[in-house]
């Protein structure tokens, strides 16, 4: 009568993801002998480099037809000879708060910064699911392997698989943080295919940080200590008070020596009415501006284009034509900015964004033969002063901005 062993496995430390039986190598299994398979366990045998018989929970007596596939290697027949061999115990539990960090920076092409070197850190769960997969892929012929093993080992898949995502999903910086459910989604199914080749299963996947440059994250600070537009209205009327401050503090600075100023001239154009009269004069009240406001300006003939800063992240660039007439002959000063691309099928859209529009109307115009959409408003060159020029630039500009955010996304 054979001898009954008893073969089982606990893990008092949580910690391990596979253990083998006997931890020296193999060992002399006899016929009869006990395995005892604990809940959330498996017990894979293994022999000569390969995985074989799987058992699942409870208690199993080991013979010939308890285990069909070790039983067709056996060149010798158990009633003459033990079986060599050896249990690996692996557990179904699900390993959480696994972390996972950046060792190298990952690479994005950002819309307000240009090409960024990103770190980021967070933490991912795993199980095993397939236990024979995962003792051929990964215990191999080692004795124990831990949580932290299997992390290390896992670490870079995470990486990777983030590293090409954030690359191709075409967020940027500003609104990424917002978007961490939605891409730690997205890279829990990508990841989680290559995790089924070891025979593992992604369970969770967070995404606590994604840090940028420190250059980068300075312009972020200082944007925050910037009060945001939240509309048109309160847009314009910042630079509309910043160039009129600016025009109270030339003429304070010109009444110190010239004498006393008409105090009605702090909230009119500094340039008399009759000088706007006509283009000369409206370009340069648009100048200086420009100058005042920190705009950049260039200067084509009748064509003009300014570039107009949306806050430290932000930009638009506004064209200025000063080559119109309307019917009665009066020369227009026509401000616009570009949207998007002119389309047929966006019409209603286009019709129902237009009613919200102040200081300017969508429109199409021919540019470099190619048919445009555009925010335009026009102006009279006679009756145009300081302050209507810069409600009107700053009005294109924040709209144009916002419309090509939105029309942009449809298809």
């Amino acid at each position: 009568m054979f001898r009954v062993e008893v073969i089982d496995f606990v893990d008092p430390t949580g910690t391990t993801v596979a253990a083998r039986v006997p931890a020296a190598g193999t060992g002399s299994i006899t016929v009869g002998a006990q395995l005892i398979v604990h809940q959330n366990q498996q017990a894979v045998f293994f022999r000569e480099g390969r995985a074989m018989d799987v058992f699942g929970p409870g208690r199993h007596t080991l013979n010939q037809s308890s285990m069909p596939v070790l039983s067709r290697w056996l060149s010798i027949p158990w009633d003459r000879a033990p079986l060599q061999a050896c249990v690996y115990f692996v557990s179904q539990q699900r390993f959480v708060d696994q972390g996972w960090g950046t060792r190298q920076p990952i690479t994005i092409r950002d819309p307000d910064f240009g090409i960024l070197r990103l770190r980021g850190f967070g933490k991912f769960s795993f199980r095993v699911v397939d236990s024979t997969v995962f003792v051929n892929e990964i215990v191999g012929t080692q004795g124990n392997v831990t949580a932290q093993q299997i992390t290390d080992f896992l670490r870079d898949t995470v990486v990777s698989g983030l590293s090409d995502l954030l690359a191709t999903a075409n967020i940027g910086l500003a609104h990424m943080t917002s978007k961490f459910d939605e891409l730690a989604a997205a890279a829990r199914l990508r990841i989680g295919e290559q995790f089924k080749k070891f025979g593992l299963e992604l369970t969770d996947l967070i995404i606590n940080s994604i840090s940028p440059p420190p250059e980068v994250q300075q312009a972020i600070d200082a944007r925050s200590t910037i009060p945001t537009p939240q509309d048109l209205h309160s847009y314009t009327q910042q630079h509309a008070s910043e160039h009129r401050l600016g025009g109270a503090s030339r003429l304070a600075a010109k009444s110190r020596s010239d004498g006393p100023v008409d105090s009605s001239q702090l909230t009119k154009s500094t340039v008399p009415a009759d000088a706007l009269s006509d283009v000369t004069a409206v370009q340069q009240s648009l100048r200086a501006i420009c100058q005042q406001s920190g705009w950049t300006l260039i200067e084509s003939g009748q064509q003009w284009m300014l570039t107009v800063p949306l806050g430290p992240l932000r930009k638009q660039d506004v064209h200025v034509d000063f080559s119109g007439v309307d019917e009665a002959g009066h020369r227009l000063v026509s401000i616009w900015s570009t949207c998007g691309e002119a389309r047929n099928d966006n019409a209603l859209a286009l019709l129902r964004y237009n009613a919200q529009l102040i200081h300017g109307a969508l429109a199409v115009i021919r540019d470099d033969g190619v048919d445009v959409l555009v925010i335009r408003g026009n102006l009279l060159a006679e009756t145009a002063d300081d302050l209507e020029l810069v409600r009107t630039v700053t009005a294109v500009a924040w709209q144009a901005n916002q419309a090509q955010q939105q029309f942009s996304g449809q298809t």
